[in-house]
This record gives C-alpha cells, structure tokens and sequence, in this order.
C-alpha cells in the first residue's frame, strides 16, 4: 500500500518533488495519459471531460483575443488541469491494481493519509534541520525560494511542497474527508483513535500553516450533522464518540501546540482570542475582506475580462476571475467543476455528498483566495469510472445471457436429443 500512498501524496503536491526542473505533476500526467492510452481509451466520459477543459480553453483564450493579450497563464492552467486528470487515472489504476475492489472509503483513507503524511514531514522540517534541508532540497525551489521560507518561516509552519492559502484549503480537504469516514466506517477503536488523532494533527498542523484550516473543520462538522440526522447507513456512536474524544484531543493538541509553536500561537489562535474577548469570529485578514470585493466598474471588463490572471489589488477568488475573464469565463470555471461533481454521481447520496462538498468548499474558500480543487474531484471521478467499468457492469451483466450463448445452448440441446 505504500506505492499508492506515495504516488497520491505527490498527487496532491507536485511541487514537493522536483523532476528535471518540473513538478512531479507533469511526469505523472505523461505516464497517466500512457496508460490510458495503453488501456484502449477505456472510459467515454473521458471525452466529456476533454471536451469541458477545451471549452474552458476557448472562454479564457476568447478573453484574451478580444483584449489582445497573450496570457501564458491560460495556457498553463488547462495544461496543468490536463496533466492532474491523467495523474489522476494514474493513481486510483494503481489503487485498483492492489486492492483489487477497493471501496470509496479506501481511495478517501488514502487522501486523507496524504495529507497527514504531509503534515508529518511539515512538523519534522520544523522541529530537525537535517529533515528541513532533506526535504527542502528535493522541491521545487521556483515556487518556494529559501528567502520566501524564511520570511514565511517566521510567521507560520512552512508545509513541505505547499504553503499560505493552499496549505489551509488542502488541510481542510483532510479534515472534510475524515468527517465523513468518521461517520460512514465501521472502526475498532484503534482505527477510530488513529483517525481521530489524524484529524487533531491535521487539524494543528494545518492551522499552524494557514488559517483557512478552520473552514475545512468547519464544513467537515456541517458532514457530520446532515450524515447524522438523515443518513440511516451512518455510525451515529462514533460520531457521539468522536466529539467527546475530539475535547480531549483538541486540549492535548493545544498544549503541544502551544509548547512547539508559541511563537505562532496568536496568529494561530486570533480567531478563538477574538471571539473569546469580543464575542466576534473575525481575523484582521477577515476584516479587509470587504475591501477585497471588486467589480468591475466597466461593462467591457465585466463581460469579457482583461485576458491576464494577474493580481488586480484583490485575493478575492470571484474578483480575480471576474477581472481575468469575466462573467462568462467565470460561470464557465465554476460549471466545470460542477460537471465532474455530475459525472461522479452514484445511487447513494451519502456517497454524493463528498464531491458535493468539495465544490461548495471551492465555492466558500474563493471569498478568501483564488483556488479549484479540481484535483480531489478527477480523483472521485476515475474512481467512480473504474467502479461503473470493472465492477458494477460485470456484476449486473454477470447472469445476463447473451444471444450467441442461447443459441449454442439451443444447439446443444438439439444435438442433444438426436
């Protein structure tokens, strides 16, 4: 089980391990679409993904014609979404390939070990030099220099391959996938204690590297509540369970917390200080989030955009994508990622609600920053395309006679007879 744990961890960080200059991503991608290519071009909802990004390639790329700009950025988005939905096929092969009939909880187990595996490394980086310099040698160094580390470094918990918004976006995915599993796997109590420590882990770690952690908690709780009053398959004991555990942990984990990291417990922890001593949930950076909300004041910039994803003075995710590509560009990024969520569909809505929340958890983070998750969501698609493919047809059509086998029964049968 280590190889898809390995390869799913560099999945979700590219950037961590350096290949000739390259995120792990790009190899990855390569050998993905190889792969696939190799398999026969097994699933035809593939080309209805294909079809999507290249429909997203005209939006942006129309953008940037009408206003005589040439974006890379374009370009590279839709190359990087490519080469993620072919690592993707990547992965869940080499998942099915070990587990023979692996089920969704499985591929999820796997998502959220990669997440804590990287809080693992993130917390040794911080507390060893010799790990620090191992780790930071083997990632990219374009995207995070040594000064940025540095300077990042005295803040917050740097994370291994990722840091600032996206380290907090990708802790909360872990924190929303164990919530669920929480609630929909049947545990021994050392596998509910290790998922309850993971999830207090992640949760530390991840908060310590970027407060957007707490949005993850927070949607992950809202899995638990709907699961818990209206999903009759959900263990309703671990979750009850869990919460009282989860008081306990969370102290133990604060006190740890507080001792490794005391120079970052009041950027950590404004948030709960604040509300401790005004009664408001509320950080300076919530604070100039108003300010943040940029419109477009002229219709040409609203309809078409600018052509250039660049800072426009705003984090805010809508803003950005309004100033880059405008309202059609922007309904069209979002409408996407609601198609992958539509194709990952199955007969129980439980099952359902993970992808579903992934999209609205991208929906709630663009108040913050720029982001897509369209990552997880490939992840859950191929999944599911395996499953339909490889397990659930056979399975129905296993009893299913075809003609060709009547007739040589009726041959039989005849020949029998004479």
């Amino acid at each position: 089980m280590l190889l898809p744990l390995i390869l799913m961890f560099y999945f979700i960080y590219p950037q961590a391990l350096d290949v000739m200059g390259s995120s792990f991503i790009l190899l990855s991608g390569v050998l993905g679409l190889g792969l696939y290519a190799y398999h026969k071009y097994p699933f035809k909802e593939v080309l209805m993904v294909i079809s999507g990004l290249l429909l997203l390639l005209f939006v942006f790329y129309t953008s940037g014609w009408i206003n005589n700009n040439s974006d890379p950025y374009t370009f590279g988005y839709i190359r990087s979404q490519i080469a993620w939905f072919f690592s993707a096929y990547l992965v869940i092969f080499t998942i099915y390939k070990i587990h023979k009939r692996p089920s969704f909880n499985t591929l999820l187990l796997y998502i959220a070990a990669a997440i804590g595996l990287q809080a693992i490394i993130t917390f040794g980086m911080n507390m060893n030099e010799s790990i620090h310099d191992f780790f930071f040698s083997i990632q990219m160094q374009a995207e995070y220099t040594e000064e940025i580390m540095e300077e990042g470094g005295r803040q917050r918990l740097m994370g291994y391959g990722i840091a600032f918004f996206g380290a907090g976006a990708v802790s909360g995915i872990g924190l929303i996938l164990i919530s669920y599993l929480l609630m929909r796997m049947k545990l021994d109590n050392k596998g509910f204690f290790a998922l309850a420590a993971l999830y207090v882990f992640t949760f530390y770690v991840g908060l310590f590297m970027a407060r957007t952690t707490i949005i993850g908690a927070a949607i992950g709780f809202a899995v638990i509540g709907v699961l818990y009053i209206w999903d009759n398959k959900s263990e309703k004991k671990q979750a009850r369970a869990f919460f009282i555990s989860a008081i306990f942990l969370m102290a133990g984990g604060y006190t740890l917390a507080m001792f490794y990291f005391p120079s970052f417990s009041d950027w950590a922890f404004e948030l709960f200080i604040n509300f401790m001593e005004t009664g408001k949930l509320q950080t300076r950076s919530s604070d100039g989030l108003d300010e943040m909300f940029l419109i477009p004041e002229d219709l040409h910039t609203l309809i078409f955009g600018r052509g250039r994803m660049v800072f426009y003075g705003t984090d805010v995710g809508y803003s950005r994508m309004l100033f880059w590509v405008g309202i059609p560009g922007t309904l069209a990024f979002f409408i996407y990622q609601m198609f992958i969520v539509k194709l990952s569909y199955t007969k129980d809505w439980a099952v359902n609600l993970v992808p579903i929340t992934i999209f609205v958890y991208t929906l709630v983070l663009n108040i913050k920053g720029w982001i897509d998750l369209n990552l997880i969501l490939y992840l859950f698609f191929f999944y599911f395309m395996f499953y339909k493919y490889y397990v659930y047809m056979p399975k129905q059509y296993s009893g299913v006679k075809t003609m060709g086998t009547i007739r040589r029964e009726n041959r039989l049968k005849r020949e029998t007879k004479s």
